[in-house]
């Protein structure tokens, strides 16, 4: 058994033609069906594209070819969740954290890296500010911020934080224009007018209104203080006046102590002796009112009776004398007495029982 493999005999020219000419027109449509599903998915991935999510802490701002989109604050200012927008560049979604607390550094004011190592201050290279008593010193700076209008914010100026930057730089360099050098170290004055004045918070109220004006839309959470210290040249004199200064505060606080403690119980005594005083006036004024009223009821005896009213008060006069003495001597009438000093017991008056006689007791 032969084991030859028979063929189809091939078609004839014309008819291989058609057939091929038939699979590539199927190709052709199914490339061009796949390039236009590919152009449609495309095309909804492109209009979706510009489908985004605003986090919670911002909001966003829609531009639409180059111009914002909304008539009113309201409308212009898109909140939280899903903003459907077109997609770039027809429109722009601009986020804008309005709820995150922001920080600056003014640098400008503080001593460069190299002034460190000289002995002169250099105006041009190392920052510094001048106060009213015309001392010189340097200070670090920290200014906190929040975004309180997101388009003033992103439209009123090119670069806001750098507007920040100055307005917070001229704010402290005025202010401290206005304090003297040992306020200005301790961060803080008083007067009769203000009782403690901060100067943080002065440079802040300073800053706001000055950020106000510019209308960058910024309000001002806090300003820092990092470093506020006198020129190398004149640290060691400063250091001296403010050891000086904690020095007087201390003898200042402890005087301070002092009165608290003595004011007090010497208002304490005070009363105590007003009211002691008051009792003993009331005392004896009663005391003369009572002798008063009791003389004029012997008076107006005496004036009805006058040698009975003196014999009484003769009798009540000696009875009141017998009961306050130690020991009584009865001498016969006519008998002189002469009494001497009593230096000892056995010393007493000497009686004499005649004019020029003297009896020994």
């Amino acid at each position: 058994m032969s084991d030859q493999r028979t063929f189809s005999p091939p078609p004839p020219p014309r008819e291989n033609r058609a057939r091929r000419s038939e699979q590539i027109g199927v190709g052709v449509g199914a490339g061009m069906r796949i390039i236009g599903l590919l152009a449609a998915l495309l095309m909804i991935l492109f209009w979706c594209s510009g489908i985004t999510m605003i986090q919670p802490n911002e909001v966003a701002l829609l531009t639409r070819f180059g111009k914002l989109v909304g008539n009113t604050p309201g409308e212009q200012v898109q909140p939280p969740g899903i903003l459907l927008a077109m997609p770039y560049p027809i429109d722009e979604v601009i986020r804008v954290p309005v709820k995150e607390e922001r920080e600056v550094s003014i640098d400008r004011l503080k001593l460069s890296a190299a002034g460190g190592n000289t002995t002169a201050l250099d105006p041009i290279r190392d920052g510094y500010v001048l106060c009213g008593d015309q001392h010189i010193l340097q200070t670090n700076v920290r200014v906190k911020y929040r975004i309180s209008d997101p388009v003033a914010y992103h439209f009123q100026a090119d670069q806001p934080e750098r507007v920040l930057k100055e307005a917070a730089a001229a704010s402290i360099v005025q202010t401290i224009s206005g304090w003297n050098a040992m306020d200005t170290l301790r961060l803080q004055r008083s007067s009769r007018m203000v009782e403690v004045e901060r100067l943080p918070i002065s440079v802040r109220a300073s800053l706001q209104r000055r950020l106000d004006q510019l209308g960058l839309g910024i309000e001002v959470s806090a300003v820092e203080f990092r470093e506020i210290i006198p020129t190398p040249q004149l640290a060691e004199a400063f250091e001296n006046v403010q050891s000086e200064q904690i020095h007087i505060e201390t003898r200042k606080r402890e005087a301070e102590g002092f009165a608290a403690r003595t004011i007090p119980r010497s208002e304490a005594d005070s009363y105590t002796l007003v009211n002691e005083a008051t009792r003993f006036q009331t005392d004896v004024i009663t005391k003369a009112d009572e002798e008063v009223t009791l003389f004029d009821k012997v008076y107006a005896q005496y004036l009805a009776n006058p040698d009975l009213v003196w014999s009484r008060l003769y009798l009540e006069s000696m009875e009141q004398i017998m009961q306050s003495v130690g020991r009584l001597k009865f001498v016969a009438p006519g008998t002189r007495i002469v009494i001497t000093p009593r230096s000892s017991p056995e010393n007493s008056p000497s009686v004499v029982t005649g004019p020029n006689k003297e009896q020994s007791p």
